[in-house]
């Protein structure tokens, strides 16, 4: 009884894993164009932005273009968002393939500690993107990020 409602349980995360999957493909397919939008419309960082006549970090006035996102930024932050992307992606498959181990009633399979060393790699790449951008362009968006 334990083990069907298990299972089940299962098998119910890996179609919420696969939703989430297919979101993060789409979203990976439409970085470049989302990122273009928002660089192009800085008003769109409106909540981020300083108000008028306030100084940002840095003690610059800067009235044209949001404090935390510089202009020149775009290429960065495009390799980092793929990399924060790609991570995801990778993490999220082997979790499906660790709840289909499950669902398929084999908890225990030697390749549930492949998976696992999957997920501490993916782990490690988005560690390294997210200390590269530290060192880089420390912002206030990379608590968002």
């Amino acid at each position: 009884m334990l083990r069907d409602a298990t299972c089940r349980l299962s098998g119910i995360l890996c179609l919420v894993i696969d939703l989430i999957l297919i979101l993060n493909v789409l979203a990976l397919l439409l970085l470049p164009f989302l990122l273009n939008m928002l660089y192009e419309q800085p008003e769109l960082f409106g909540p981020i932005s300083p108000r008028a006549g306030e100084e940002n970090p840095a003690g610059l006035v800067s009235h044209d273009y949001p404090a935390d996102v510089p202009p020149d930024s775009y290429p960065f932050y495009l390799v980092f968002l793929y990399a924060c992307g790609f991570g995801t992606a990778w993490i999220l498959f082997e979790g499906r393939r660790i709840l289909k181990r499950v669902a398929q009633g084999d908890p225990f399979h030697a390749r549930q500690s492949r998976s696992f060393q999957h997920i501490a790699m993916a782990l490690g790449l988005l560690t390294a993107a997210f200390a590269v951008k530290i060192f880089t362009y420390n912002t206030f968006l990379t608590l968002f990020c």
